[in-house]
Protein backbone atom coordinates (compact mmCIF):
# COMPACT_ATOMS: atom_id res chain seq x y z
CA UNK A 1 0.00 0.00 0.00
CA UNK A 2 2.51 2.30 0.88
CA UNK A 3 4.89 1.67 -2.43
CA UNK A 4 1.62 1.97 -4.37
CA UNK A 5 0.97 5.54 -2.44
CA UNK A 6 4.79 6.54 -3.35
CA UNK A 7 4.67 5.49 -6.90
CA UNK A 8 1.09 7.63 -7.57
CA UNK A 9 2.77 10.65 -5.98
CA UNK A 10 6.35 10.22 -7.39
CA UNK A 11 5.93 12.92 -10.62
CA UNK A 12 4.71 15.48 -7.61
CA UNK A 13 7.29 14.78 -5.15
CA UNK A 14 10.49 15.12 -7.95
CA UNK A 15 9.04 18.57 -9.04
CA UNK A 16 9.09 19.59 -5.67
CA UNK A 17 11.99 17.97 -4.18
CA UNK A 18 14.04 20.12 -7.54
CA UNK A 19 12.40 23.17 -6.41
CA UNK A 20 13.33 23.11 -2.90
CA UNK A 21 16.50 22.21 -3.38
CA UNK A 22 17.30 25.41 -5.40
CA UNK A 23 15.52 27.23 -3.24
CA UNK A 24 16.93 25.98 -0.35
CA UNK A 25 20.85 26.18 -2.16
CA UNK A 26 19.79 29.83 -2.80
CA UNK A 27 18.89 31.26 0.68
CA UNK A 28 22.50 29.38 1.54
CA UNK A 29 24.35 31.29 -1.06
CA UNK A 30 23.01 34.24 0.61
CA UNK A 31 23.66 32.94 3.98
CA UNK A 32 27.00 32.58 3.05
CA UNK A 33 27.68 35.81 1.43
CA UNK A 34 26.22 37.75 4.13
CA UNK A 35 27.92 35.94 6.99
CA UNK A 36 31.22 36.95 4.74
CA UNK A 37 30.06 40.73 5.09
CA UNK A 38 28.35 40.95 8.25
CA UNK A 39 29.39 38.06 10.92
CA UNK A 40 26.66 35.41 12.00
CA UNK A 41 23.35 35.89 11.66
CA UNK A 42 20.40 34.38 13.19
CA UNK A 43 17.90 36.27 10.75
CA UNK A 44 16.30 33.84 8.36
CA UNK A 45 17.48 30.52 9.46
CA UNK A 46 14.32 30.20 11.91
CA UNK A 47 12.43 29.55 9.06
CA UNK A 48 14.75 27.89 6.58
CA UNK A 49 15.36 24.97 8.76
CA UNK A 50 11.81 25.43 11.51
CA UNK A 51 10.64 23.38 13.88
CA UNK A 52 8.72 20.27 14.17
CA UNK A 53 5.84 22.35 14.79
CA UNK A 54 6.49 24.43 11.25
CA UNK A 55 8.83 22.88 9.33
CA UNK A 56 10.99 25.03 7.01
CA UNK A 57 12.43 24.30 3.49
CA UNK A 58 15.14 22.65 4.26
CA UNK A 59 13.37 20.38 6.57
CA UNK A 60 10.32 19.77 3.71
CA UNK A 61 13.16 18.68 1.30
CA UNK A 62 14.88 16.85 4.01
CA UNK A 63 11.61 15.04 4.78
CA UNK A 64 10.78 14.33 0.77
CA UNK A 65 14.10 13.22 0.03
CA UNK A 66 13.89 10.25 3.20
CA UNK A 67 10.50 9.65 2.21
CA UNK A 68 11.76 8.91 -1.73
CA UNK A 69 15.25 7.13 -1.18
CA UNK A 70 15.22 5.57 2.30
CA UNK A 71 12.54 3.35 2.42
CA UNK A 72 11.91 0.19 0.65
CA UNK A 73 14.38 -2.69 -0.60
CA UNK A 74 17.66 -2.05 -0.12
CA UNK A 75 18.38 -3.36 -3.19
CA UNK A 76 16.37 -1.55 -5.68
CA UNK A 77 17.26 1.64 -4.22
CA UNK A 78 18.95 4.59 -6.35
CA UNK A 79 22.52 4.86 -5.40
CA UNK A 80 22.17 9.13 -6.84
CA UNK A 81 19.03 8.50 -4.36
CA UNK A 82 20.60 7.55 -1.57
CA UNK A 83 23.01 9.53 -1.52
CA UNK A 84 21.70 12.38 -2.22
CA UNK A 85 18.93 11.61 1.07
CA UNK A 86 22.55 11.41 2.61
CA UNK A 87 23.76 14.40 2.35
CA UNK A 88 20.30 16.46 2.43
CA UNK A 89 19.79 15.21 6.07
CA UNK A 90 23.72 15.98 7.00
CA UNK A 91 22.77 19.44 5.63
CA UNK A 92 20.34 19.59 7.83
CA UNK A 93 21.83 18.61 10.66
CA UNK A 94 24.61 21.18 9.77
CA UNK A 95 22.10 23.59 9.29
CA UNK A 96 19.96 22.87 12.95
CA UNK A 97 23.70 23.29 14.55
CA UNK A 98 24.47 26.97 12.70
CA UNK A 99 20.64 27.79 14.30
CA UNK A 100 21.49 26.98 17.48
CA UNK A 101 24.91 28.76 17.31
CA UNK A 102 24.04 31.73 15.86
CA UNK A 103 21.09 32.32 18.53
CA UNK A 104 23.65 31.91 21.19
CA UNK A 105 26.14 34.38 19.10
CA UNK A 106 23.99 37.02 18.54
CA UNK A 107 21.40 36.98 21.77
CA UNK A 108 24.10 36.45 24.74
CA UNK A 109 27.59 37.98 23.15
CA UNK A 110 26.77 41.51 23.93
CA UNK A 111 25.64 40.94 27.14
CA UNK A 112 26.80 37.91 29.00
CA UNK A 113 30.05 39.39 28.85
CA UNK A 114 29.71 41.85 31.01
CA UNK A 115 27.58 40.09 33.58
CA UNK A 116 29.80 37.75 33.61
CA UNK A 117 32.60 40.22 34.23
CA UNK A 118 30.59 41.81 37.08
CA UNK A 119 30.11 38.27 38.76
CA UNK A 120 33.23 36.83 38.66
CA UNK A 121 35.06 40.62 39.09
CA UNK A 122 36.63 39.55 35.41
CA UNK A 123 37.79 36.34 35.44
CA UNK A 124 35.10 34.99 33.87
CA UNK A 125 35.32 37.69 30.80
CA UNK A 126 38.11 35.28 29.10
CA UNK A 127 36.42 32.48 29.65
CA UNK A 128 32.75 33.55 28.12
CA UNK A 129 34.91 35.24 25.45
CA UNK A 130 36.84 31.78 24.15
CA UNK A 131 33.63 29.80 24.42
CA UNK A 132 31.79 32.81 21.74
CA UNK A 133 35.23 32.46 19.65
CA UNK A 134 34.91 28.89 19.50
CA UNK A 135 31.17 28.72 18.72
CA UNK A 136 31.60 30.99 16.23
CA UNK A 137 34.80 29.14 14.82
CA UNK A 138 31.92 26.01 14.54
CA UNK A 139 29.35 28.14 12.49
CA UNK A 140 32.03 28.82 10.42
CA UNK A 141 32.63 25.39 9.82
CA UNK A 142 29.42 24.57 9.45
CA UNK A 143 28.84 26.90 6.62
CA UNK A 144 32.04 25.44 4.82
CA UNK A 145 30.98 21.66 5.18
CA UNK A 146 27.05 22.76 3.82
CA UNK A 147 28.65 24.48 1.26
CA UNK A 148 30.86 21.33 -0.26
CA UNK A 149 27.58 19.10 0.61
CA UNK A 150 25.37 21.52 -1.84
CA UNK A 151 27.88 21.10 -4.31
CA UNK A 152 28.44 17.19 -4.59
CA UNK A 153 24.54 17.30 -3.76
CA UNK A 154 23.68 18.96 -6.58
CA UNK A 155 25.48 16.65 -9.20
CA UNK A 156 23.83 13.53 -7.65
CA UNK A 157 20.38 15.55 -8.61
CA UNK A 158 21.31 16.28 -12.10
CA UNK A 159 22.35 12.54 -12.65
CA UNK A 160 19.07 11.30 -10.47
CA UNK A 161 17.23 13.71 -12.78
CA UNK A 162 18.26 11.95 -15.98
CA UNK A 163 15.80 9.08 -15.32
CA UNK A 164 12.95 11.68 -14.85
CA UNK A 165 13.04 12.79 -18.36
CA UNK A 166 9.54 11.85 -19.11
CA UNK A 167 7.89 13.42 -15.60
CA UNK A 168 5.46 15.96 -17.33
CA UNK A 169 5.43 17.88 -13.71
CA UNK A 170 9.19 18.07 -13.90
CA UNK A 171 9.37 19.51 -17.34
CA UNK A 172 7.03 21.95 -17.19
CA UNK A 173 7.73 23.42 -13.84
CA UNK A 174 11.32 23.60 -15.20
CA UNK A 175 10.38 25.44 -18.78
CA UNK A 176 8.08 27.74 -16.62
CA UNK A 177 11.05 28.99 -14.69
CA UNK A 178 13.02 29.13 -17.38
CA UNK A 179 10.75 31.17 -19.26
CA UNK A 180 9.44 33.71 -16.32
CA UNK A 181 13.69 34.35 -16.26
CA UNK A 182 14.55 37.47 -14.15
CA UNK A 183 10.72 37.98 -13.00
CA UNK A 184 10.78 34.76 -10.56
CA UNK A 185 13.99 36.68 -8.15
CA UNK A 186 15.53 32.99 -7.71
CA UNK A 187 18.67 33.19 -9.75
CA UNK A 188 19.34 29.71 -8.04
CA UNK A 189 16.37 28.23 -9.36
CA UNK A 190 16.62 30.18 -12.66
CA UNK A 191 20.44 28.61 -13.17
CA UNK A 192 19.33 25.02 -12.09
CA UNK A 193 16.41 24.55 -13.89
CA UNK A 194 18.22 25.49 -16.94
CA UNK A 195 21.19 22.83 -15.84
CA UNK A 196 18.31 20.27 -15.97
CA UNK A 197 16.58 21.17 -18.63
CA UNK A 198 20.18 20.87 -21.09
CA UNK A 199 20.77 17.65 -18.85
CA UNK A 200 17.30 16.01 -19.90
CA UNK A 201 16.73 17.33 -23.39
CA UNK A 202 20.39 17.64 -25.16
CA UNK A 203 18.94 17.35 -28.45
CA UNK A 204 17.40 20.22 -28.00
CA UNK A 205 13.97 22.02 -25.57
CA UNK A 206 11.61 21.63 -28.68
CA UNK A 207 11.26 17.67 -27.22
CA UNK A 208 10.54 19.11 -23.76
CA UNK A 209 7.94 21.67 -25.54
CA UNK A 210 6.47 18.83 -26.83
CA UNK A 211 6.64 15.94 -23.91
CA UNK A 212 4.45 19.30 -22.08
CA UNK A 213 1.71 19.85 -24.72
CA UNK A 214 0.57 16.53 -24.44
CA UNK A 215 0.77 16.40 -20.81
CA UNK A 216 -1.04 19.98 -21.11
CA UNK A 217 -3.64 18.09 -23.55
CA UNK A 218 -3.95 15.00 -21.96
CA UNK A 219 -5.23 17.41 -18.81
CA UNK A 220 -7.61 19.01 -21.20
CA UNK A 221 -5.56 22.77 -20.94
CA UNK A 222 -5.83 23.23 -24.39
CA UNK A 223 -4.67 27.03 -24.26
CA UNK A 224 -1.31 25.62 -22.69
CA UNK A 225 -1.03 22.76 -25.04
CA UNK A 226 -1.09 24.96 -28.27
CA UNK A 227 1.37 27.30 -26.82
CA UNK A 228 4.20 24.01 -25.94
CA UNK A 229 3.68 22.90 -29.46
CA UNK A 230 4.01 26.63 -31.10
CA UNK A 231 6.83 26.88 -28.67
CA UNK A 232 8.57 24.06 -29.57
CA UNK A 233 7.71 24.25 -33.96
CA UNK A 234 9.66 27.97 -33.16
CA UNK A 235 13.07 26.20 -32.19
CA UNK A 236 12.40 23.49 -34.87
CA UNK A 237 9.97 24.14 -37.65
CA UNK A 238 9.90 20.60 -39.23
CA UNK A 239 9.16 18.88 -35.34
CA UNK A 240 6.72 16.50 -36.35
CA UNK A 241 6.09 15.73 -32.54
CA UNK A 242 4.86 19.05 -32.37
CA UNK A 243 2.44 19.13 -35.71
CA UNK A 244 1.22 15.66 -34.13
CA UNK A 245 0.18 17.52 -31.10
CA UNK A 246 -1.36 20.41 -33.09
CA UNK A 247 -3.69 17.42 -35.23
CA UNK A 248 -4.89 16.46 -32.15
CA UNK A 249 -5.54 19.09 -30.41
CA UNK A 250 -7.79 20.43 -33.34
CA UNK A 251 -9.47 17.69 -33.57
CA UNK A 252 -10.75 17.65 -29.72
CA UNK A 253 -11.23 20.97 -29.92
CA UNK A 254 -13.86 20.57 -32.91
CA UNK A 255 -15.14 17.82 -30.88
CA UNK A 256 -15.59 19.75 -27.47
CA UNK A 257 -17.15 22.36 -29.31
CA UNK A 258 -19.73 19.97 -31.27
CA UNK A 259 -20.48 18.43 -27.98
CA UNK A 260 -21.65 21.87 -26.68
CA UNK A 261 -23.17 23.07 -29.35
CA UNK A 262 -25.29 19.35 -29.21
CA UNK A 263 -25.80 20.00 -25.37
CA UNK A 264 -27.06 23.54 -26.09
CA UNK A 265 -29.18 22.83 -28.55
CA UNK A 266 -30.98 20.12 -26.51
CA UNK A 267 -31.57 22.37 -23.54
CA UNK A 268 -33.10 24.63 -25.89
CA UNK A 269 -35.60 22.91 -27.54
CA UNK A 270 -36.57 21.11 -24.26
CA UNK A 271 -36.50 24.67 -22.82
CA UNK A 272 -39.29 25.36 -25.72
CA UNK A 273 -41.06 22.29 -25.66
CA UNK A 274 -41.53 22.72 -22.00
CA UNK A 275 -42.71 26.37 -22.66
CA UNK A 276 -45.07 25.52 -25.08
CA UNK A 277 -46.81 22.40 -23.05
CA UNK A 278 -47.27 25.46 -20.17
CA UNK A 279 -48.85 27.58 -22.78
Amino acid sequence: MHQQWLKERHELFIKNIVKDFFECYQFFNRLKENTAKCGIRYEGLDTWVGTEEKKGHLWILKDLCHVLWASGDPDEQDSDGVMLDWMIGAIFHEAMKLKENAYMIEHYRQTFPDKAAAIFNGNGTKVVQEFFEGMTHEAQMSISRMEWLFRHAEKHLLQLMKKERSNPLLVRFLLKVQEAGEDTGNPAVEQGSSKLLETLFPEGLDEAYCLAGNSYLEGGWFVEARKSFDKALKIDPSCEKAKKGLRILEKRVKELAQAVGKEFKNNHNGAVSHGGALL
